[in-house]
């Protein structure tokens, strides 16, 4: 078995665990709720999801009564009992990023971490409006980001761990299923509004030196001008 299998969740799991989530924070008044992370890569993979170790959303005017509320909602989910939640407020780049870890902790299943965070890379979420998207998967609409959006997001992971290979491998697997929908310009315009092309530079950099290629990366403008 693969150390990625290992360690992630199978798709039925956090599929659940997103569709209560997702639904509670809306209903709970939450403000513009988004997927993120690896979900918002799958809602857009029509053919196969991907298998993830959490789940990763993006919501404002978050409040600790709603995520009590929230986790007592998801208790069946973790044992019978309320998970426990921590806030944390890294700073990072000059910018507070509050966010919300839940921890599920069902018997006869692995750990799962649900991250609710409450800005991106510390800008409000009112910033990502111009690259939001509304996909129907599952019998449900979710709002996520555009696929050039998480191309941006996927190419600017922060050092020291950058890109894995694992990471690319699934990146590369994204841009294949959605190669015929994705304007590499507006990657670069979502690279320059929240200044990323400096780390995408540098992380694609990284890839090369240890042999990985990212599909079609070689199309934005910006590498030319580095």
């Amino acid at each position: 078995m693969s150390v990625l299998r290992q360690v992630r969740s199978p798709v039925s799991r956090w599929r659940k665990i997103l569709a209560i989530t997702y639904n509670e924070l809306l209903r709970l008044g939450a403000g513009d709720v988004w997927v993120f992370g690896s979900q918002a890569m799958s809602l857009h993979m029509k053919k196969r999801a991907l298998a993830s170790k959490d789940l990763d959303l993006l919501a404002s005017g978050l409040t600790m009564r709603m995520i009590e509320k929230l986790c007592n909602i998801l208790a069946p989910l973790s044992n019978g009992r309320p998970p426990n939640y921590l806030l944390q407020n890294p700073m990072r780049e000059q910018r507070r990023q509050p966010f919300f870890a839940i921890s599920l902790s069902p018997t006869n299943e692995r750990p799962f971490i649900i991250e609710i965070f409450q800005t991106y890379n510390g800008y409000d979420l009112t910033k990502l409006t111009p690259y939001a998207a509304n996909v129907n998967r599952w019998g449900q609409e979710f709002q996520t980001l555009s696929i050039e959006a998480i191309i941006g997001t996927r190419l600017a992971f922060r050092p020291p761990e950058r890109i894995s290979k694992i990471n690319a491998d699934r990146l590369n697997r994204f841009i294949r299923s959605t190669r015929k929908q994705i304007d590499w310009a507006e990657v670069e315009k979502f690279a320059r509004d929240f200044q990323l092309e400096q780390r995408i530079i540098e992380n694609l950099k990284d890839v090369r030196r240890r042999n990985i290629k990212i599909v079609d990366s070689q199309r934005l403008g910006f590498l030319t001008e580095s």
